[in-house]
């Protein structure tokens, strides 16, 4: 429900306003007031998102109120109905940026298209607010205040209710081109009430709203739904990670936190596919899954990357424990091909005391000394001294900076970046994350928009051309990730700074 203010010295044309929004039950909470220094107290009092004025009324008439309304409350909607219609009152009404203006006596028709519009309006900045407040939760700021109230207000209480966050990655930049396409495709799956947002052009995240008594079988297959529907939807490679159900006063900036580190596997996988912060959850076929892991582990090794290689290791044992899908024998027979392997690889040709290595692994009694025996024998390998050399890490860095400035206009994927510099996408992700404290796709998006901000201050190109200029094919999209990074539309921030 949205809050509408209506403003007129005569009691007959307040009631038939109300009447109408009565009548088209139209999702607005009404408050009157009967001139304009009523109507300025009011709305100093109280959150008001739609103003409705009269312009002839006592002591302030209504383009005074418009005036010091539009002054103070910038987001304000406001909308002027008269009977005088002469062109000298709507050409005052436009400097207030008036949303709509409406003539004694009112159409119903034009009130209909007015209001709709209007309301449209305000769910779409209540939207915007939204996913403002909760980028805010999972990166919370020290200025930021009043947070918990201001998200009650949009009735979201993560206090009052258990939350599971999901977060879904692509390869690709799919939301620059269809951002709004997604929740739609997830509410056919989520049984439950969520709260979306899109974080950039490649990622998304869900807060999904679970009740204490919902089937916990749901609960467990939801992973596995999420990922047949979203495939069918999207011809592109994706990730899924989903969270603990976290209880009330839960930590979710921190479980965020852990949901992108998971994401540092997802190179190792082939496919697409769904990761557990909580290994209990979401237990699925992975008979297809170690076998093309060990495939990409082999590939980290030939490539060098001993960073990859260690990772891939370590997603190995991670997802063969506790999974009851493969024998002992299985696992420690896949665990002496890539002994095997890594001895060969460290130069090691005395096949006699490889057969002690063999003889130790299928002498493990549990994953975790099995585990242990691999990164001893990782112990042979000689780590490459230039790549694991500071100097070396600063050049790799800088380089990736100067490809990034130079090719923001473009389509630029990590894949890309890894290739111009020689290194695997793994390591490239990992030092760039390391070396710079944040990730490829956030650096990208920041050098974007203060390319774009520049564009806005120092250009008349219009909003289209300098969305393409930086990169993004969306018009719609752009405007939305600026405002999300500057915390002001293209369109205003160019107004304030012009």
């Amino acid at each position: 429900m949205f809050q509408i203010l209506i403003v007129d010295d005569e009691y007959i044309e307040r009631e038939g306003i109300k009447r109408l929004i009565h009548k088209y039950k139209l999702p607005l909470v009404v408050l009157e007031a009967e001139n304009g220094e009523e109507a300025l107290d009011i709305l100093l009092a109280q959150p008001i998102d739609i103003l409705l004025t009269d312009i002839k009324m006592p002591f302030m008439d209504g383009l005074s109120l418009c005036e010091k309304a539009r002054a103070q409350f910038p987001d304000l909607k406001i909308m002027i109905f008269s009977a005088y219609g002469e062109f000298e009152y709507a050409q005052r009404a436009i400097h207030y940026h008036i949303f709509s203006y409406l003539l004694k006596p009112i159409d119903v028709n034009d009130f209909q298209r007015a209001f709709t519009e209007v309301i449209a309006l305000c769910q779409k900045d209540q939207e915007q607010e939204k996913e403002e407040l909760l980028l805010e939760i999972i990166h919370p700021s020290q200025s930021a205040t009043g947070l918990a109230s201001k998200l009650a207000s949009l009735d979201i209480d993560f206090n009052q209710m258990s939350v599971q966050m999901i977060l879904i990655d692509y390869a690709s930049s799919v939301f620059d081109v269809e951002h709004d396409r997604l929740p739609g495709i997830l509410q056919e799956v989520v049984p439950v009430p969520f709260d979306y947002v899109n974080l950039n052009e490649s990622q998304s995240l869900l807060f999904v709203r679970w009740d204490d008594k919902e089937d916990e079988d749901v609960l467990q297959s939801l992973g596995s739904r999420l990922k047949e529907r979203i495939a069918s939807a999207y011809d592109e490679i994706f990730t899924v990670v989903m969270s603990n159900r976290l209880h009330a006063g839960n930590d979710l900036a921190t479980e965020f936190k852990m949901l992108e580190n998971m994401l540092d596997y997802k190179f190792f996988f082939q496919e697409s596919t769904v990761m557990y912060s909580d290994e209990s959850q979401g237990k699925e076929d992975i008979s297809n899954t170690i076998p093309k892991l060990m495939e990409t582990i082999h590939w980290h090794l030939d490539m060098k990357d001993e960073f990859g290689l260690r990772q891939g290791i370590e997603l190995f044992f991670k997802t063969i424990d506790g999974s009851g899908q493969h024998s002992a024998i299985y696992v420690k027979y896949m665990c002496i091909e890539l002994a095997k392997k890594i001895w060969e690889t460290a130069g090691n040709q005395d096949s006699y005391t490889f057969k002690s290595v063999v003889e130790t692994i299928f002498g493990c009694k549990s994953l975790t000394e099995l585990k242990a025996q691999i990164q001893s024998v990782l112990g042979l390998l000689n780590s490459d001294a230039e790549v694991h050399n500071p100097e070396f890490s600063k050049k790799v860095i800088k380089d990736i900076r100067k490809l990034i400035e130079d090719n923001y206009r473009s389509d630029i994927s990590l894949q890309w970046i890894a290739d111009k510099v020689f290194l695997t996408q793994t390591y490239v992700s990992y030092l760039f994350k390391k070396e710079a404290g944040q990730t490829l796709v956030k650096y990208i998006t920041s050098i974007r928009m203060h390319k774009a901000a520049e564009l806005l201050h120092g250009t008349n190109l219009t909003i289209a051309d300098i969305s393409g200029q930086v990169g993004f094919m969306n018009t719609s999209y752009f405007c939305k990730t600026f405002k999300q990074y500057h915390g002001q539309s293209p369109a205003k921030f160019r107004e304030r700074t012009g």
